[in-house]
């Protein structure tokens, strides 16, 4: 990839294709989100259900996760008019698609890490429980949803690193456009300002330069 093209197009349109992505699919879970508390249940079988967890602790879960996804839209909305109003605009979804990155890779290690409004293995499971209705699953079934879990989380870990990728060229790009821009506006020549003639014959004799002499 050279210059400002990723792919099959420029990085301008990718990242505001990634943009349009996240905002949608963010606004989509804050609404999921905000509907499942006002009926009183969670969108995924967390494991409050099974660890009963403190109310206290759910309120602070819950707000948190609000707040992160609308933290979330709002940077990616702002992209939308970083190629107007400058480089600025589109750091919020650089440092959108950090967080996303690296809460994934936490949730590997703790579910508490997940990103919200997505389950992790974990859930899945006592999601999967819930649905069959059994308290054990076997272990045919277990292989399988691992396997697809798996395949699932690497290409949207790919996916997020390649957002990255593009929106980091994408600011740098814009960045090195008004760096260039203001440039070519100020210029990089000095300008003197000369004294008039009446100025230059008031000037002491001391001050003005030595006559040449040839040696």
């Amino acid at each position: 990839m050279s210059g400002g093209r990723t792919l099959c197009c420029h990085v301008s349109t990718a990242t505001l294709v990634f943009a349009f992505y996240y905002l949608i699919v963010n606004t989509l879970k804050l609404v999921g989100m905000v509907l499942s508390v006002c009926k009183g249940k969670e969108a995924f079988p967390v494991p409050y259900s099974e660890y009963k967890a403190p109310r206290s602790q759910r309120i602070f879960d819950i707000s948190t996760n609000i707040l992160m996804l609308i933290s979330m839209s709002i940077a990616a909305f702002l992209a939308f008019f970083s190629k107007r109003k400058g480089p600025m605009f589109v750091l919020p979804f650089v440092m959108m698609m950090f967080v996303e990155l690296g809460m994934s890779f936490l949730s590997v290690f703790d579910g508490v890490w997940s990103l919200p409004g997505t389950p992790n293995y974990r859930d899945l499971l006592q999601a999967a429980k819930s649905q069959m209705g059994v308290p054990r699953l076997d272990e045919e079934f277990i292989g399988q949803l691992t396997m697809w879990y798996s395949v699932l989380f690497m290409t949207d870990v790919l996916l997020k690193v390649y957002a990255l990728q593009v929106s980091m060229r994408y600011f740098y790009m814009l960045k090195a456009e008004r760096t260039t821009a203001v440039n070519v506006d100020t210029g990089n020549t000095v300008t003197v300002k000369l004294p008039s003639y009446a100025d230059a014959l008031k000037m002491k004799a001391e001050d003005t330069p030595p006559t040449y002499q040839e040696p």
